[in-house]
């Protein structure tokens, strides 16, 4: 592997950033302290040219290279989990309860954060390089917003890129496929209003209990309609609430919640329309009224086909195994709203195979693979920007 030091990185004030990230998570829709001390950090250490609010805490740090040219975007998260972490034996664990960095994004700020201490040594001989700090990406709604915000017209950048941490693959190891990348997802709510009761007396009251249990088994002959071999389905109820702690009342009134997933956006779509056919037709068969609410949705990250080389060209040039995926991964990742719009690609960074999962209450962001994260950012940047200097040398001549 290429040696970090040659770029003059200080290890050990990434880590201490990323520590004092990891002991200090904010959920969605709440980054403000970590976007605060990300931008003051960024300021302090690598002097970039502008910084560029965007929607919610999010913003863009940008670096401009010598002469004018193509814009490449590097991406990375803000926001951590409502998961209580457990690792008790760590002297950065985190200081508020109920919340925890449990899916790397304090790694991934980190990567960042030393690619801009590369670019403050180094700047581009020509173009720009924009690093998107990105709130909201565990809500789906972070990426999209961020897009669609007035500033982003500031950014338009030729090539987006983005990486996650993946637990199972062995540290620095480079993931990558074409295509579909992470799935398309939909969290949606079914709200059923029928009439309480007292419980002695049920039928004069009507009761969504029996419609979401029918519900719920229907779903599970919809995941079996819809998952093929060449393309799995999955519907998975995460969430109930419905009535009260009190023996003498029936409930009137309940929610279900649940995720359908897969890995492309068109058949997300295809299952929501039949859940919601078959759903009213169960709920108006016991008397109830219902309505559907979309909380979360993520586009599927389709990686662009012209882009994989590049990847692999970065992983080789750094010296790490590359792996090429025959299959998405399973969760989702809100980047896809951003290369749907900009020719791009995520790829994936090995955190360990004997680490625990994403999303777990014991799982910490490996620190030996965060000189792969800055390697490979770096690689990709010199391959946009290198290749428009080599162009513009070749027409002068």
């Amino acid at each position: 592997m290429n040696d970090i030091s040659a770029l003059n990185i200080d290890m050990d004030e990434l880590v201490t950033l990323r520590r004092w990230l990891h002991a200090r998570p904010e959920v969605s829709r709440q980054e403000t302290k970590t976007s605060k001390y990300m931008q003051d950090y960024l300021k302090d250490k690598s002097t970039p040219d502008d910084i560029i609010p965007l929607a919610g805490a999010g913003f863009a740090a940008v670096y401009n290279g010598k002469m004018p040219g193509k814009t490449v975007l590097i991406r990375c998260e803000l926001d951590a989990l409502p998961i209580h972490e457990i690792n008790y034996d760590i002297e950065y664990r985190s200081i508020y309860d109920g919340v925890g960095h449990k899916c790397g994004h304090d790694g991934h700020m980190t990567i960042l954060a030393g690619l801009a201490n590369v670019l403050s040594n180094e700047r581009p001989e020509s173009g720009r390089v924009v690093l998107l700090f990105q709130p909201d990406e565990e809500t789906g709604t972070g990426a999209r917003e961020c897009c669609n915000h007035p500033n982003f017209k500031k950014i338009e950048p030729d090539y987006a890129f983005a990486l996650h941490n993946f637990p199972s693959f062995p540290k620095n190891q480079i993931l990558c496929k074409v295509g579909t990348f992470t799935s398309s997802v939909k969290f949606i709510a079914c709200k059923l209003s029928g009439k309480e009761a007292h419980s002695a007396m049920p039928e004069t009251g009507i009761t969504p209990a029996f419609a979401i249990a029918e519900i719920t088994q229907m779903t599970q002959d919809l995941q079996n309609e819809f998952d093929k071999s060449e393309e799995y389905a999955l519907i998975v109820p995460v969430h109930f609430d419905m009535g009260v702690s009190s023996s003498g009342v029936m409930p009137g009134y309940g929610e279900a919640h649940y995720t359908i997933r897969t890995c492309r956006n068109e058949v997300v779509d295809d299952i929501w329309n039949v859940f919601q056919k078959r759903a009213a037709e169960i709920a108006q068969k016991h008397g109830l009224k219902i309505e559907y609410e979309i909380i979360e949705d993520f586009a599927a990250s389709e990686n662009d086909e012209d882009v994989l080389p590049m990847i692999e060209k970065a992983a080789s040039d750094n010296g790490l195994s590359y792996l090429k995926l025959e299959k998405p991964f399973r969760g989702g990742e809100d980047f896809g709203e951003i290369i749907k719009r900009y020719k791009g690609a995520m790829f994936g960074l090995g955190s360990g195979e004997d680490m625990p999962e994403l999303h777990n209450p014991d799982y910490d962001f490996p620190e030996e693979i965060i000189p792969s994260g800055i390697l490979m950012f770096k690689n990709l940047i010199d391959q946009v920007l290198g290749a428009e200097k080599v162009s513009k040398i070749g027409k002068a001549a």
